[in-house]
């Protein structure tokens, strides 16, 4: 004798069997076209858009926080109280004392530029006399203590300025932080521009976190060959100088010299840009992601720093040493190194894709996911890889995408409202370029780069 299943009247006409029948016929029904992403909002939440964005915005904050105490060349300014014009540890040279700092004044390689009031300049070292309130700009060199410094450019000030300024050497501390904050500051704004875009909070904090830190990691072991190239290029160009050439700048550089060191800049910044790119993805990311990533990178700090000299070059032609022609290059360079990061980043991964999903509804409409992991998990659990929330019917781990050699397939992993590929419910199907796929109220576009024959 067969069992029988008994259904009593309240349950057949129960609100939970009047709502599956009701998703059921949607699922089977013709489902309209969700409309189109408007332009804006595509291009907003596009990857190309919104990296070069953070990167730059991080490159900007970078500069405005080391410019002011940045000193290219250490600026000293005070009273002269000694000179002393036959130094018996120098030769061709006068040397002034300006509070606890010696200042050598060469007999060449030097320059007198008019005061700050426009005063004349100095007809020589034979001016410089105990009393007189000077502005110097040198280069340090060992003494006693380290006080020592070699005058390249000097001129007349105000008591007033010298004070302000003063005779203490200035800090190294910049040069050194430049590169490592620059890396974590960038690498940081991409992996939250990243997680603003997908609304991934708890992940963008998980990834911030560890890609900071390995940033920061890389980016100063990235110094060693950076440091490496940039010595190429110094000495390139010491070894374009004459002793008629006296104190050379970018603008005065010559032709060759500063191509050679423009290009070892931009192959140092390729190497922190190449840091950056790994320390930010090389936890929980694919291959293929951290290829892109380390490749963006190095492009993009290559391009950046390809910036610097030629700004400098051409913002300081005939201008004077202390005007900081540096600082102008110094804040482009960052931005347009963060920016080409970031793009380059986003054009990398743009170029590699194979297949990605499109979401046509709720509130990421307009924002695409590259399937490069597999399987890669569909949401509302912030640990799916695609993570879709403020939609009741979308399960923790609703739905699963796999590759399996050249094709992709799609999976229920026994959600409650299912998954419907092209209007009809499935429980695993192969899909094609330009299937809809409806996961409660959300649709899903999957699109497929076209493989050559």
């Amino acid at each position: 004798m067969s069992d029988v299943i008994r259904i009593r009247r309240e349950e057949l006409y129960a609100k939970g069997v009047e709502d599956a029948l009701a998703r059921e016929r949607q699922l089977r029904g013709r489902r309209p076209k969700p409309p189109p992403v408007s332009p804006l909002r595509a291009f907003l939440l596009s990857p190309l858009f919104y990296l070069p964005a953070a990167g730059g915005l991080a490159a900007l904050v970078v500069s405005l926080l080391l410019n002011p105490v940045f000193e290219d060349i250490p600026h000293v300014a005070g009273e002269i109280l000694l000179v002393n014009r036959d130094p018996f540890d120098l030769e061709g040279g006068t040397l002034l004392t300006l509070g606890s700092l010696e200042v050598l004044v060469p007999d060449e390689v030097i320059r007198f530029e008019p005061g700050e009031g426009g005063e004349p300049p100095l007809d020589g070292a034979e001016d410089l006399e105990a009393g007189l309130v000077v502005d110097v700009l040198g280069a340090p060199r060992g003494g006693i203590g380290g006080r020592r410094l070699v005058a390249v450019a000097l001129r007349r000030t105000t008591p007033e300025r010298a004070e302000a300024i003063g005779t203490d050497l200035p800090a190294m501390w910049p040069r050194f932080v430049l590169f490592p904050l620059t890396a974590v500051l960038v690498a940081v704004a991409l992996i939250v521009a990243e997680g603003i875009a997908s609304r991934n909070w708890m992940r963008m904090v998980q990834r911030s976190i560890s890609g900071s830190g390995l940033t920061l990691v890389f980016s100063v072991l990235a110094y060693i060959p950076a440091g490496l190239v940039m010595q190429v290029g110094l000495a390139v160009f010491a070894s374009s100088l004459t002793p008629e050439d006296g104190y050379v700048t970018a603008d005065t550089m010559k032709p060759f010299a500063f191509l050679v060191f423009s290009a070892c800049r931009s192959i140092a910044w390729a190497c922190i840009g190449a840091a950056l790119g790994l320390g930010m993805n090389i936890v929980r990311a694919t291959k293929v992601q951290l290829r892109n990533s380390v490749v963006g990178g190095a492009l993009g700090g290559a391009l950046g720093g390809a910036f610097f000299d030629p700004i400098e070059r051409f913002t300081t032609i005939g201008g004077s040493l202390f005007s900081g022609g540096a600082d102008v290059s110094r804040l482009v360079g960052l931005i347009a190194v963060g920016a080409s990061v970031g793009f380059f980043v986003a054009l990398a991964e743009h170029l590699a894709r194979e297949a990605w999903v499109l979401v046509r509804t709720g509130p990421l409409a307009g924002k695409s996911f590259v399937l490069y992991r597999t399987p890669t998990t569909i949401g509302s659990a912030p640990a799916a890889d695609i993570y879709l929330f403020k939609d009741a019917e979308i399960g923790p781990r609703h739905a699963a995408i796999h590759r399996l050699g050249n094709r992709y397939e799609i999976e229920d992993l026994g959600s409650r409202a299912g998954v419907a590929v092209g209007g009809r419910a499935v429980r695993r199907h192969r899909l094609a370029s330009g299937d809809q796929i409806v996961l409660g109220a959300t649709v899903l576009e999957f699109e497929e780069r076209t493989r050559r024959s």
